[in-house]
């Protein structure tokens, strides 16, 4: 098995077609078609069926994605372990961030990583259903996966489900957004048991929907929505467009008033946290210096919330 073979196979499993995965790739698609037809007669196996112009991998073919994504990370971790002659890592680090968590604190740590270790490039994918949030790890698609928190994963002995390692990093509060010219609460912050508004809302299934659900009063939650966004990054842009309020997340309150919007922060309020989700067993060096860039941060940031909080005491 040669090795860019494995790495075609990857890159149409991740691009869903030979066209797309050559141009991803940057190589002709002829040599994707003669490595795919070499992979399949070493194996004695069919690994795609073609569908249109798309691939689907078949049974067999999804067997090979784990195993096969483990290779060139396996091969990744090598090549980042080796430093150069001005002792700098080099290599990629790949992340998977949910998007509601992918700003504040993760833009933070990725510009003084990169401040660090200039010769490393980062990627950063999206990471949409968080059921999923395991299998990115096990099955090697990225390193690292920026999350809300807690994690649901199965409590498994063996290698390939052990249990993954978890980071906090902070915790997001919600708040709402009410639409430019549309009635609001005059007080603030607002008891969940006075809202009664139509909302912009996004599908149960992921935690920050599912706690806002529960956070809601009876007549509330059996309100009809204004809108269900299967995008929950659009919801500021549908509550200023005027179709409904949201809730969003703290760090969009200036955003939201900037667009005309009015906030109201939620009492008791509804916080969420987040966290890095890793194998700390398979990290090559340059995600390991994340992870340590990532503890290293919160603890000076705790540091810094602690002694404030003796001061203002002190004063006060």
């Amino acid at each position: 098995m040669e090795l860019h073979h494995v790495r075609y196979f990857v890159a149409v499993i991740d691009n869903g077609s030979i066209s797309a995965a050559a141009s991803a790739l940057g190589v002709a698609q002829p040599s994707i078609s003669q490595a795919l037809r070499t992979l399949e007669r070493e194996l004695h196996i069919r690994l795609f069926h073609r569908v249109g112009r798309g691939m689907v991998a078949t049974s067999a073919g999804h067997a090979l994605i784990g195993p096969a994504r483990k290779i060139l990370r396996d091969i990744a971790v090598a090549e980042g372990t080796v430093r150069d002659a001005e002792g700098d890592f080099r290599g990629r680090l790949e992340i998977r961030s949910h998007p509601a968590v992918s700003s504040g604190t993760l833009p933070q740590l990725v510009a003084e990583f990169l401040r660090r270790n200039p010769k490393v490039t980062v990627e950063i994918g999206v990471m949409h259903d968080e059921s999923t949030v395991a299998g990115l790890i096990h099955n090697a698609v990225c390193e690292i996966v920026v999350t809300h928190l807690p994690l649901d994963q199965s409590i498994d002995a063996t290698e390939s489900n052990r249990v993954l390692d978890v980071f906090e990093l902070g915790a997001q509060e919600f708040w709402i957004a009410y639409p430019p010219g549309a009635d609001f609460p005059d007080h603030d912050p607002l008891p969940w048991a006075e809202l009664d508004t139509p909302l912009v809302a996004t599908p149960r299934g992921a935690l920050a929907a599912d706690e806002i659900t529960r956070m809601l009063p009876p007549a509330q939650a059996a309100r009809r929505p204004a809108a269900i966004l299967e995008n929950r990054e659009a919801r500021l842009a549908f509550a200023l467009a005027g179709v409904g309020a949201a809730l969003i997340e703290r760090s969009m309150a200036g955003v939201a008033r900037a667009g005309g919007a009015h906030t109201r922060a939620f009492t008791p309020p509804l916080t969420l946290p987040y966290g890095l989700v890793f194998d700390r067993n398979n990290l090559s060096p340059a995600a390991a210096a994340f992870v340590d860039l990532a503890r290293d941060q919160v603890a000076k940031e705790s540091c810094s919330a602690t002694a404030r909080n003796a001061s203002a005491a002190g004063e006060s």
